[in-house]
């Protein structure tokens, strides 16, 4: 708990300076009207588009200048991924999975590499929110899972800060609703560029994904907050205990795998 309040009071700062100095910017920019192309001031709206092209929404200062090997690794990842993602009966694990190991000799540099991952995650919340701001719901949604699968990638593979990848999430982002979506790059970005439109959408209700294929709502989600979790493996979600009591014949040999990872991981944190 004290660790998600620091989160939130470190994300307001960073939101907060880069307002303070998105309004210096633009103090210094109506002191000068020659900047605008007929030596007069622009209106409020053409103001607004020209500071949402200059904003990179950036994570860690990395989206602009950077070299060339994050482009071509992103660029090939979300085509490996996309490959699958759009048809029938293709889990996201199976496409996350293809696209990792179709680009992980190539730009083993990256997969190896924190600090470059968070680099390339980076890139994805800046299209990713860009994307929301011009009304490309689907690119956004595609930047987003893509993002939050490497942001597992690095807690499970290279830091061993958890046991393992937490695909309900995965699954919710990737139909996610305009709440969940906007939601994910706001909490991410230090800058307002999405605060009006977090605000436009934040009363929508979240939605969640049942993992039972035969269940009315999969692939169509259910109210999140009737949503259930595995107990054993937390790693499974269903619209109800009907459907994870039907669903427990398919279930019950990744389940097993999961708990028994989650034990050996914890283990090995008591032993450190």
């Amino acid at each position: 708990m004290g660790r998600k309040r620091n989160q939130g009071k470190a994300r307001r700062a960073a939101k907060a300076k880069a307002k303070e100095e998105a309004q210096q910017e633009e103090r210094v920019n109506n002191n000068n009207p020659t900047a605008a192309n007929d030596g007069q001031r622009q209106p409020p709206a053409a103001q607004l588009q020209r500071k949402r092209r200059r904003c990179t929404h950036p994570l860690h200062g990395a989206a602009s200048g950077l070299p060339d090997i994050f482009l071509r690794f992103l660029d090939v990842f979300r085509r490996e991924f996309n490959k699958y993602s759009v048809r029938d009966g293709v889990s996201i694990a199976y496409c996350l999975g293809f696209a990792l190991d179709a680009t992980k000799a190539e730009f083993a540099e990256v997969w190896n590499d924190a600090a470059k991952m968070k680099i390339a995650i980076s890139v994805l919340l800046c299209n990713g929110t860009q994307d929301v701001l011009d009304g490309k719901h689907d690119d956004a949604r595609d930047f987003a899972i893509i993002a939050r699968f490497f942001e597992q990638y690095i807690a499970v593979r290279l830091k061993e800060s958890q046991a393992l990848i937490a695909w309900p999430r995965l699954e919710e982002t990737h139909y996610a609703d305009m709440h969940t979506l906007v939601k994910f790059f706001w909490r991410r970005i230090p800058c307002s560029c999405l605060d009006e439109k977090y605000e436009e959408v934040k009363s929508i209700t979240k939605m969640g994904f049942c993992f039972r294929p035969q269940c009315l709502f999969f692939d169509i989600m259910t109210e999140r907050s009737n949503t259930k979790y595995c107990s054993r493996c937390r790693n499974a979600t269903y619209c109800s205990r009907k459907c994870q009591e039907a669903d427990w014949l398919r279930h019950k040999t990744d389940c097993g795998k999961c708990a028994a990872m989650k034990a050996e991981f914890e283990a090995k944190q008591q032993n450190k």
